[in-house]
């Protein structure tokens, strides 16, 4: 086996979507351009749960309702600048519990203003009304609940975003694009923060995790640099990466570095045992690398059936799902498109009651008989990824059996909030796991995905 040579450091801006395999667009339009996530308040997310329960509005009603009954005490955490998997860890010193025992629908955006819903042990709070940790979290209680949260218990994620120095005509242009979208659907691509934007390391680290190449992925995940990343970052990685002197790395890498400096630290005691490095990562983190892996795979397969012209065209052999009343995807109640139910499965699909999916593989995927199937099959070629290397040996904990996701966002909701000659504010309302980076990217068509984050360059 060859032994890994970094990549990141000869990355470009321009390469990063290729790199995380979104190569298409499904609209004809020219993009507005912009640019989005200049401060947190201009991307602000909250939640709606399947019961209607606006997390926002919870949150700012300041109420604390009594009913319910359980275990676990459901509650509204805001938090500014900060991702959930870091704000969640956040919480659970604070509280004295584990990660682990603290539930959520999904992982929000760091670059943010969000409100999103946790449930923690119901003694954990000791009654208290409002939790607040520094200025970037707040928890306020809402009420109890018998159950843990988890995804199957949002209806949708609603974003209100703030668009900078969009192009001149560029009502016209999204309008022009929404009917597009409205006609062909949108492409249900993972989304690039899922990856690392600036620095997508995560696949690379998950490969290396699920060849048994510990040591390697340790290396990678602390030294890999990338020119786009933070300067100050870039040049500790750099250092590290040429002098491998863990003490001097430990005093001298950004204390934001959280998830690095914690490795480094288990490294110093015991030198050799990768494995235990590697577990200073929350669990959270830890399946988000493996599985950022099997999201590359997706994203490249999808690209490959839009090339193709096979995005809204249904086969035989595709596979699909029916969706709810409420709009959920019933993922497991998958149905294989034969010659006999194939007019049927068309209506059902033209009517928004089913959707064509993928899987997002893992060591029990169903492959579709359909040109899709083949192009999963050539993503996971090109990769170099095997079905079973997803039984990840050396830590079972984040081996995955893989998903059904649907190729296509089937619901939507897409409105312009205000404007002026700077910037474009909207509201959109996305279905769980669907992201609005990606819906965004085919309204905005940025020549540099930077401006996801932020940034007109890689300086």
């Amino acid at each position: 086996m060859d032994a890994y040579k970094p990549i990141l450091q000869s990355l470009k801006s321009t390469d990063i979507e290729e790199f995380i395999g979104i190569s298409r667009y499904i609209s004809s339009t020219r993009g507005i351009g912009g640019i989005i996530k200049s401060k947190p308040e201009d991307f602000m997310i909250w939640e709606v749960l399947s019961t209607g329960e606006d997390s926002r509005m919870v949150f700012e009603s300041d109420l604390f309702s009594k009913s319910g009954y359980g275990e676990e005490l459901l509650c509204v955490m805001k938090k500014v600048k900060l991702d959930s998997i870091r704000a969640v860890s956040i919480l659970a010193r604070t509280l004295k519990i584990k990660s682990e025992e603290i539930g959520l629908c999904g992982i929000k955006d760091k670059m943010s203003i969000s409100w999103q819903y946790v449930t923690i042990p119901a003694n954990a709070l000791n009654h208290l009304r409002v939790l607040r940790i520094n200025e970037l979290i707040e928890v306020k209680p809402f009420r109890f609940s018998p159950h843990k949260l988890s995804s199957r218990s949002l209806w949708k994620n609603v974003f209100q975003i703030t668009i900078r120095n969009p192009s001149n005509n560029s009502i016209q242009l999204i309008d022009e694009t929404l009917r597009e979208l409205r006609a062909r659907g949108v492409p249900n691509y993972y989304g690039h923060q899922r990856f690392g934007i600036t620095r997508p390391i995560n696949p690379i680290v998950g490969k290396l995790i699920m060849e048994g190449r510990l040591e390697e992925a340790v290396s990678a995940f602390l030294s890999d640099y990338s020119n786009l990343e933070n300067k100050d970052n870039r040049e500790v990685r750099r250092m590290l990466k040429e002098t491998w002197d863990l003490r001097w790395a430990l005093d001298s890498m950004p204390r934001s570095l959280v998830y690095e400096l914690k490795m480094i630290e288990s490294l110093l005691r015991e030198p050799r045992d990768y494995v235990k490095c590697l577990r200073t990562l929350p669990l959270r983190l830890r399946r988000l690398i493996i599985e950022s892996v099997a999201s590359k795979i997706f994203n490249k397969a999808l690209s490959k059936i839009i090339d193709e012209g096979r995005f809204d065209e249904l086969e035989v052999g595709d596979i699909v799902l029916p969706i709810d009343a409420n709009g959920r995807f019933r993922r497991r109640r998958p149905i294989i498109v034969t010659n006999r139910n194939i007019k049927q499965v068309e209506r059902m699909v033209k009517d928004k009651k089913m959707v064509i999916a993928l899987p997002v593989p893992g060591y029990l995927s169903p492959i579709p008989k359909s040109s899709k199937g083949e192009k999963l099959l050539e993503a996971m070629k090109e990769e170099d990824v095997d079905f079973e290397d997803f039984k990840v040996k050396h830590l079972p904990e984040v081996s995955s059996k893989g998903s059904l996701r649907p190729i296509s966002i089937p619901f939507w909701s897409f409105s312009i909030k205000s404007v002026d000659e700077q910037s474009i504010t909207i509201e959109l309302s996305l279905p769980p796991s669907s992201y609005a980076t990606i819906f965004l990217r085919e309204i905005m068509k940025p020549e540099n995905p930077l401006t996801y984050i932020g940034r007109l360059s890689a300086d």
